[in-house]
């Protein structure tokens, strides 16, 4: 499965702006193909931004997400309260 900008998007109810300023933060990184090296997103990537976005609606900022990511990705244990959907 490999999916645009436009359709993780949509799927995702978010502004396409958005996933960029995820990426620029660091919270994602996304394949790109061609000249114009359009974004390519695959399931792996939709799923992250489902973790993303499911800790923004907790009221998470980004950078507690980005250290939320650090830590599941380093093999800390996860934070009380906070829910992994």
């Amino acid at each position: 499965m490999i999916l645009t900008i436009r359709e993780i998007a949509t799927k995702l109810g978010v502004h396409e702006q958005t996933l960029r300023n995820w990426e620029r933060l660091g919270l994602l990184k996304i394949s790109r193909i061609g000249r114009n090296r359009t974004r390519i997103y695959n399931e792996k990537d939709l799923l992250l931004c489902k973790r993303i976005a499911n800790f923004s609606e907790q009221g998470i900022n980004l950078r507690g997400i980005k250290v939320l990511l650090a830590r599941e990705k380093n093999g800390r244990p996860k934070l009380v309260g906070v829910n992994h959907r």
